[in-house]
Order: structure tokens, then sequence, then C-alpha cells
């Protein structure tokens, strides 16, 4: 059964109520949140996520991997009536007044308390929008009428044909089977990690095979390479590094959302048609990889890519 969630990630700067400090989100790879969260425990491994600022949808994915641990939280009070729903305005005198019972002060109080913290992955499959939706576009969707909740549930009857077209998915993401959702097994990680655990070594060792090349256009600085994975990394934690290519870093981005794809058939280069008005990426079309043959990553992999990317290519249209 699918289940969906929007989450609200916004840059402290745009953070309305001053007793709610932020979080260490990064926006396309994990989202942080704490028990003191409405539906902390609920969001699960193999949910549909939607992440959104406050006012525009930003993109979605499927939640791969949920770590759990112990951590701390400093929480801020009103010095009056001991609410947490202040705010804070940056152009007065006084800085902070409580909405419950209207006191202005200049200094919260503030306690430390227990929390259990949870941090979310989904980098695999994050799809930005190219252009932000209005927020305005999930509300007949919500499961509740609680605006101010950070995570809150989204009834999935609509989502499909609502971000299909806007992302270009086709239907290998969404179905549960098609290798691309991961499979549904609830609960949390105890103990918080990063999901890719040696991101760095699995570069440094790309380098070392490769050189200071990009797969795809040759000789760059190291500077811009980056360890592009194959695979899904959830399945093998280990960084195959039959599975890794050293792509530019633009170059990375277009094939992580499979706007650019390896044929590995012809060992040549296929762009999405929405690429080709583009005339230095146009240029890239039928090129052969910069790869030598003895040291080309595993081929299962890269038909997986095409197969997943070539799906989604039809659907998608310029909002």
């Amino acid at each position: 059964m699918l289940r969906a969630w929007s989450l609200l990630t916004v840059e402290e700067a745009d953070r309305q109520f001053g007793g709610n400090l932020g979080y260490e989100d990064v926006l396309g790879d994990k989202y942080v949140w704490n028990s003191t969260v409405a539906h902390s425990g609920d969001a699960q491994e193999g949910d549909l996520v939607i992440l959104k600022d406050g006012g525009w949808v930003l993109g979605l994915a499927w939640m791969d991997e949920i770590a759990s641990g112990t951590g701390k939280k400093e929480r801020r009070r009103c010095p009056q009536c001991g609410a947490t729903s202040f705010k804070t305005r940056k152009t007065r005198d006084i800085p902070f007044k409580c909405s419950p019972c209207g006191k202005e002060f200049e200094t919260p109080t503030s306690e430390t308390i227990d929390v259990t913290v949870f941090e979310g992955y989904y980098g695999r499959t994050w799809r930005p929008l190219d252009t932000p939706m209005p927020e305005k576009a999930l509300r007949s969707l919500y499961g509740n009428r609680s605006g101010q909740q950070s995570i809150r549930p989204i009834k999935p009857d609509g989502l499909r044909e609502l971000f299909s077209a806007a992302v270009g998915l086709g239907s290998l993401w969404w179905r549960e089977d098609g290798g691309v959702r991961p499979p549904i097994k609830g609960g949390h990680r105890q103990v918080l990690q990063r999901a890719r655990v040696g991101q760095a070594k699995f570069r440094s060792h790309l380098l070392e095979r490769y050189g200071s090349c990009c797969a795809i256009t040759g000789a760059q600085p190291a500077e811009c390479l980056e360890a592009a994975h194959l695979y899904r990394y959830r399945d093998t934690p280990n960084h195959d590094i039959n599975g890794g290519l050293l792509l530019r870093r633009d170059l990375h981005a277009l094939f992580d959302r499979g706007l650019l794809v390896i044929e590995a058939r012809t060992w040549t280069v296929r762009i999405a048609p929405s690429l080709h008005k583009y005339p230095d990426l146009a240029m890239l079309a039928n090129a052969p990889i910069q790869v030598p043959s003895q040291l080309r990553p595993a081929v299962s992999y890269l038909e997986q890519h095409l197969a997943l990317a070539i799906d989604g290519w039809g659907e998608r249209t310029v909002l």
C-alpha cells in the first residue's frame, strides 16, 4: 500500500516560530526530524516523500533508509506562558512576540530535552522539479488540516498524475517491484549513520581506476568530478567499483535524474529529448564514452538505469 508524506524543509531565515530550532536537512539527500514532531514515528522506509518549503513543492523521492538514535534538543519558550509558538520579528526593537499570550520579550527561556532523532535518506531517487510547483497544488491531497505540521500525511490518489508529467517519471518509477521504489520494511534502524559511508574513499578508488577523466567528456580537473553510483546503493552498501563512474558535476546531476544515460550495447551516450535544445548537451548524443574497454562498468547496472530513464522520457513535459 502506497503511503505518502509532505516534509517541510525551511531555511533558518524563513523559520516562522522562534521556539523551533532548525534541523540539519540536506535537500536532495536527507531529512532530519525528532520525536517532538507530529507523525515522527509514522514515516517508514518505502514511503513516498514530497519536499516543500513555505510556499513551494521542491521535489519528491522514495524514502530508502531511516536511522534513529538518541539526542538532545534545545527548546525555547515564552517566559510568561511557556508556549513555544512565539514569532521572531527582525524589524522590531523587541524581537519576540508570543502568539498565545501576546507578550513581547527580548530573550526566551530555554530547556534541553531528550529526544529520538530520525534521519531519513532519499537521495537515490530524488527528483527535483525543474519549475517549483505552488504548494497549493497539494491542498486537496492532504490527509489533515494541520497546516503547521512539518510531517503531514498525503492521500496517494492523484499524486502520480500530478508529478509524472512535471518531473518526467515513467511507470517503472511508481511500481513497487520496478527497481526504483524500495521494499517496504517498516520500522527504523537504531544508531544514526550516513547512507553513503565511505563515499570519499569510493571516489578515490574511481580516480585511481580512471584518472582525472569524466566518463563522458574526457579529461577534466579532479575538483569537478564526482563519483556516480550506477546501482541502488542500499542494495550494495560496500561500494561496487564496477558500478561506478566519474562524471563532471553537471552531467552527474543529469545522469541521476535520468536525463542522460549510457547505452551499454554501443557504449555511447544518449540524452533525453528535452536536452536537445541545448547545443552543448546535444553534442553529447551518440558520443562514445571515454572509458577504456577493459575498465567499463557492469552492463547490468547501465541497462537498468537506461530502462528507467527512457520510461520517463515520454511523460516529461515543460511546465
